[in-house]
């Protein structure tokens, strides 16, 4: 008890004022809307594919933004040294 989860609501009854809950359901809702929004199945790319490049991407970018400051910072040392 306690315990937070995603979960979609498949069934209110009012009458007994219970809901039911399916966290399979939330997980398949979310892989449609992914399939929607990064490409069809129909492409031949799988999901990991699609995800996998994207993830790609950001962490190149973090890369790159990660060796500007550490350029920067020993610019910034080796001035400091002069």
């Amino acid at each position: 008890m306690g315990d937070k989860i995603d979960a979609k609501i498949t069934v209110i009854d009012a009458k007994t004022r219970k809901l039911n809950l399916s966290i399979k359901a939330r997980e398949v809702e979310e892989d449609k809307k992914a399939l929607e929004e990064f490409g069809s199945s129909d492409s031949g790319a799988s999901l990991g594919d699609i995800l996998g490049a994207a993830i790609s991407k950001a962490q190149k970018a973090r890369s790159d933004e990660e060796e500007g400051k550490k350029a920067k910072k020993k610019g910034k040392n080796e001035a400091e040294a002069e």
